[in-house]
């Protein structure tokens, strides 16, 4: 029996998004509406924070929004 390693062929998913900087939520940048990428402010659906978006690249999750 030989020993197993890790699946090469699994990559990890990495996505962008807008981090929310007062309560840190994460908004998908697909989400964003077009006053929202035109201007560079968004909103956050969470606590109401407007401001500059701030991009970030995360780890993917697997369940949709």
């Amino acid at each position: 029996m030989e020993p197993q390693s890790p699946n090469t062929n699994e990559q990890a998913a990495w996505e962008s998004v807008h981090k929310c900087p007062k309560c840190g939520f994460e908004l998908n940048l697909e989400k964003l509406d077009l006053d929202e990428t035109t201007t560079g402010i968004a909103t956050c659906p969470r606590c109401g924070w407007a401001g500059q978006i701030d991009l970030q690249i995360v780890p993917g999750q697997s369940s949709d929004e």
